[in-house]
């Protein structure tokens, strides 16, 4: 069994947590990575109040492992300047009631004041960790500590790690380009060292790591565990489209390409034919989250109707590395086990 500071400090077995994937980590999936002894995160970015609310509930009643939540805190969604919403409302009414209904799973991102009630459902709810993605506030770190929650934090580079750590994040998420979804531009292999290197904290790494040699690479190069996505897409507790689903296990490297053409910020997915659309105008994407209502129900079809064409449907390099669908809990206990046999190994290897 690999321990490592990680394990340690969240109190799991294995040191593998669950990407915080919006929409595709419901409580399913974050549940059944929990129980098989790794950190499931939820995906709560994209819930109503409401709805985050009953996922927590029914994270609870599957497991008593520690779990964690996935939240964004950019300034563009937790702003309380109504005519920073101005665009975002006149791109709704453009659309028909259909479309509008469309976009009921990532409403969250389109609703101004809903991060603010986010933060207090998650804080009364006590995960055992909070992921923040597109910054790090101090208020909110602080509110987290004073709590017992540990607060983690993805970044995509060396400046992203620092100002993370000078804002007293407990665990850094150093995520390479290989990532899908919202990703930078450094790869892995140079960035997660690149941030143990600057940071005197328990750094995981994020980014193509599908299996047990990736988690063995990550140890290798200092990190204390591996934060995966596309893998845990590839599962039957993951929510989506199976055409989703069965798109990862028969993708290939030269598939998934950085786009702004679906949220505004750079996001790793499947090329189609509306990334296609936008490969000569990246620079006229509008602000996150504005391009999600110009891009309208695509940003759902891929994961309610399984639209390959034009629907959007993150995933990261990995898709080359995996194969098949299996049990989450499967993916964790196997990919934890695959690489103390590697570690094991080559220690075996280089003895003297």
């Amino acid at each position: 069994m690999i321990r490592t500071t990680f394990t340690q400090e969240l109190g799991i077995t294995h040191p593998i947590a669950s990407a915080g994937m919006a929409r595709v980590a419901q409580a399913d999936l974050t549940a059944a990575v929990s129980e098989a002894g790794g950190l499931g995160c939820l995906g709560g970015s994209t819930m109503m109040p409401d709805e985050l609310h009953r996922q927590i509930e029914s994270i609870k009643a599957r497991t008593s492992n520690p779990w964690a939540v996935n939240i964004l805190l950019p300034e563009s969604l937790t702003t309380e300047d109504d005519s920073a919403w101005v665009p975002v409302r006149e791109a709704l009414g453009r659309m028909s009631p259909e479309d509008q209904a469309k976009m009921d799973g990532i409403k969250a991102f389109l609703t101004p004041g809903v991060v603010s009630r986010q933060v207090e459902i998650i804080l009364e709810a006590r995960p055992a960790a909070v992921v923040v993605t597109f910054g790090t506030p101090k208020w909110f770190i602080d509110e987290c500590r004073q709590r017992g929650i540990t607060t983690m934090a993805l970044v995509g580079s060396i400046g992203a790690a620092r100002r993370a750590d000078e804002d007293g994040v407990d665990i850094l998420v150093a995520q390479g380009t290989e990532g899908g979804g919202h990703t930078g531009r450094a790869s892995t292999l140079t960035l997660v060292p690149g941030v143990v290197d600057i940071v005197d904290k328990p750094v995981l790494a994020a980014g193509g790591i599908a299996d047990g040699r990736g988690l063995a690479a990550a140890l290798a190069v200092g990190a204390v565990g591996a934060w995966v996505g596309t893998r845990f897409v590839a599962t039957p507790e993951a929510f989506g489209h199976q055409r989703f689903k069965e798109r990862v296990v028969n993708g290939a490297l030269n598939q998934v390409d950085i786009s702004k053409a679906y949220s505004g910020k750079t996001m790793r997915g499947f090329r189609n034919e509306w990334t296609r659309e936008w490969e000569s105008k990246q620079d006229q994407a509008a602000p996150f989250p504005l391009q999600y209502a110009v891009a309208g129900p695509l940003v759902e079809t891929g994961y309610i109707d399984g639209d390959t064409e034009r629907g959007m449907m993150p995933a990261g390099q990995s898709v080359q590395n995996i194969h098949d669908i299996r049990p989450a809990g499967d993916v964790v206990r196997e990919m934890s086990a695959e690489a103390e046999r590697i570690v094991k190994n080559l220690g075996a290897s280089f003895a003297p």
